[in-house]
């Protein structure tokens, strides 16, 4: 994977916010960006893989996204899914709730009533002419902020906490997962020695910087094995193993199968 898909902040379209609601499919590739986004789900399911570990899209599903954090939608949909997608540069909010963003969960089931009014609130104020548009939809976002940031304590008890810095670390192995990655390595471009790297890495993702690593190299293994005839050697050195046989312990070894097996099996 020679990257993960950035998006600018030229997306805002000049602006400082932009607000959209989307109907149908709600699926998204692999993707991170310079803003901030809050996405809200309805009537939908799936998957989100957020920096690397995977949650479940429910009903009434809130994301909230800062410019360290990749994530990719496998969302299963219905006629009646939709998300309201909120993108926003950190120039609209208050600096001390953006400040208290990077420390905040990343993912609230159910969120509540006032914060979904408040994003339906903030959609209408978005499409609108008003000559308080402005305005108004600073305050409403920073309502919401608000309102997410209050419920932050409960859901960091309830929810994985990924810290920045685990963050920045995930991104910087995914944005060249073909690299030779190491700990030592990774700790060192994170400003910390090994040892207390591992340990706040394991604290925080629940496995080791090695598991995790080759847990999210197998997964780029099967998006490969399943979307194109990538002979098997290239997808074992696209995804940063050093011998096919190395290569192909790791993926049975997750998968109880071989990349042979699996994409005659999994392949369309």
């Amino acid at each position: 994977m020679k990257g993960i898909y950035k998006f600018e902040k030229d997306f805002l379209a000049g602006g400082q916010i932009r607000v959209h609601r989307k109907n149908g499919d709600t699926s998204f590739f692999l993707h991170r960006h310079d803003y901030y986004e809050l996405l809200l789900y309805r009537n939908c399911g799936g998957s989100c893989e957020l920096n690397g570990e995977k949650y479940e899209i429910s009903d009434n599903c809130l994301f909230l996204l800062t410019p360290n954090d990749f994530h990719r939608i496998d969302a299963q949909n219905s006629d009646k899914s939709e998300s309201i997608v909120v993108s926003f540069s950190e120039s609209i909010a208050d600096k001390e709730l953006i400040s208290m963003l990077a420390f905040s969960p990343r993912v609230w089931y159910a969120p509540t009533k006032l914060c979904a009014e408040l994003l339906e609130n903030l959609h209408d104020c978005y499409k609108c002419n008003d000559a308080q548009r402005e305005f108004k939809m600073y305050h409403i976002l920073n309502a919401i902020l608000c309102e997410v940031l209050e419920k932050s304590q409960k859901a960091k008890a309830e929810t994985n906490y990924i810290s920045p810095t685990v963050a920045r670390a995930m991104t910087m192995v995914l944005t060249d997962i073909s690299d030779d990655i190491t700990l030592t390595k990774t700790a060192a471009a994170c400003g910390m020695t090994a040892a207390y790297f591992s340990d706040l890495f394991h604290k925080q993702v629940g496995k080791s910087f090695k598991q995790w690593l080759n847990s999210v190299r197998i997964e780029h293994a099967k998006r490969l094995l399943e979307k194109n005839n990538m002979p098997i050697l290239e997808v074992c050195y696209e995804c940063g193993y050093n011998t096919p046989s190395q290569f192909i312990k790791m993926f049975k070894r997750e998968t109880g199968v071989t990349p042979t097996e699996y994409r005659k099996v999994r392949k369309p």
